[in-house]
């Protein structure tokens, strides 16, 4: 459905794509840009026909379209992704410009193509209609750029926008009161992935006498219908975990796929995990640490296998799942773990309260925690309101004796930690323009055998790792 205006913006979208890639610019979104300046039905137009899937939610975005890329990889599709997190729909627009010659050639060689999209919550609405996916894939919900989305109910009308613009098959997470409360008047199209109780942090299976003693979440302790408080019989983090509603009973969904841990491990740790579709239970290894990789990991392959059955490749079972994830490395910027002589840095992306409460939980029980190095910058793509960093429990986290503070709002991280009890005489901070300088240091202080926890918001982690990429010859994050 190639029309004078699509093959333009085709054109002058390659162009540019490749004028700035030779200026060692990342080019991932302006050649979309201006091609829907040419263009304004350029997504529909070049989307049309083509096997596409979509990820959308506030966290949890970018590992599970990096999960379900490389595991349909692996079964020999040829997969086309904004690697980079480019979400918004000029993002989209290079992605579909960018492959375009690629998917060419994969099928004139008889290739399957799928395009795996992951895509901002707002983006959604707008571009679901346009591509016209076969699989959604809505992560979770959590309080994200207050200043951008409002509160969440205005994030989640958005979501519901896109769902219903399309007829997608759409996996929801059944541990998420407000993402599984979806499935209203959508049921034929629901399946629901979740983790299993077995894994949960507080569950009446494992933990009987204290199975509801988990602090709650106010992002999402209320029914929805009746405004009555949730009632847990197990949790995992969060707003996540087996709820019912004391009042109209509506209650979590069992999830058709299921997932977790056989025992916790620390981060740098290889842990065994059980995936269940329905009775069929088949054991692998989390490839990426933390509960929340479980639910991204049980979303992928979800995904993946549901893919399957909507274009009938049979080989897309749980199974093939299962035997493709331990291969998978973290995505930039999310667990990415560089080794550097005798010791290493890792990278976590934090860019919200559970996000943060995630990544300092995991940095505590590290058993080869060197160093804290914490960033915050405040710019558009970060949320320009940084008081979110006072909802997160600092307090019951343990720190290492060396942490490091730069960005933009680097005062109000040094404030917050000193308020949650850290020693002012163990912190060193610097100005965002200073922040490379403080990294070297930190590494250097970093002792053999160690690691050195980086968890920078999401314009400092670029800012941080576009100096890493000449420093250490690391992959630029459109690569």
């Amino acid at each position: 459905m190639k029309s004078f205006r699509t093959t333009a913006a085709l054109v002058v979208a390659g162009t540019i794509r490749t004028v700035l890639r030779l200026a060692g610019k990342g080019a991932t979104n302006l050649p979309g840009k201006i091609a829907l300046r040419i263009c304004p039905s350029f997504l529909s137009k070049i989307a049309y026909g083509k096997n596409v899937i979509m990820i959308t939610g506030t966290n949890g975005k970018t590992t599970t379209t990096h999960m379900i890329s490389e595991m349909l990889r692996k079964s020999g599709y040829m997969v086309a992704t904004n690697v980079s997190g480019a979400n918004l729909a000029a993002g989209l627009a290079t992605t579909f410009a960018e492959y375009r010659s690629r998917e060419r050639r994969a099928v004139k060689n008889r290739v399957p193509a799928v395009y795996v999209l992951e895509t901002d919550e707002a983006a959604f609405a707008k571009t679901a209609g346009e591509l016209n996916p076969s699989v959604c894939v809505v992560t979770n919900l959590f309080r994200d750029q207050l200043d951008r989305f409002g509160e969440l109910l205005t994030t989640r009308k958005c979501i519901e926008k896109g769902l219903d613009s399309c007829n997608a098959r759409i996996l929801l997470n059944a541990d998420d009161s407000m993402i599984s409360a979806l499935q209203k008047d959508r049921e034929e199209r629901v399946i629901f992935f979740g983790l299993d109780e077995a894994g949960m942090t507080r569950n009446i299976v494992t933990n009987t006498e204290d199975s509801g003693s988990m602090k709650p979440s106010s992002d999402a302790e209320y029914c929805l219908k009746c405004k009555k408080k949730f009632i847990y019989t197990a949790r995992s983090f969060g707003h996540f975990g087996i709820f019912e509603c004391p009042s109209c009973k509506d209650h979590r969904r069992l999830p058709q796929y299921a997932a977790y841990c056989e025992q916790e491990k620390a981060p740098n740790d290889e842990s065994t995990m059980i995936l269940k579709k329905g009775e069929h239970i088949v054991r692998t290894s989390l490839p990426i640490m933390g509960v929340h990789n479980v639910y991204n990991s049980i979303a992928a392959a979800a995904a993946c296998v549901t893919f399957g059955e909507e274009v009938g490749d049979e080989r897309l079972t749980i199974d093939f799942c299962a035997k493709a994830l331990p291969d998978i490395r973290p995505a930039f910027g999310r667990m990415e773990k560089i080794n550097v002589g005798s010791k290493s840095f890792c990278i976590l992306l934090v860019k919200n309260p559970v996000g943060l409460d995630r990544a300092l939980c995991m940095v505590s029980e590290a058993s080869d925690v060197g160093g804290l190095y914490l960033l915050l910058n405040s710019n558009i793509a970060d949320g320009t309101d940084v008081s979110w960093i006072w909802d997160v429990d600092f307090e019951n986290r343990t720190f290492p004796d060396r942490l490091y503070v730069s960005g933009e709002r680097y005062a109000e991280m040094l404030l917050r930690l000193i308020y949650s009890g850290a020693a002012p005489e163990n912190i060193r901070s610097a100005e965002m323009s200073q922040c490379e300088k403080l990294f070297e240091e930190a590494l250097a202080a970093c002792p053999d055998g160690k690691c050195l926890y980086v968890l920078p918001n999401y314009t400092a982690m670029l800012a941080l790792r576009k100096y890493l990429v000449g420093r250490f010859r690391l992959r630029n994050f459109w690569k």
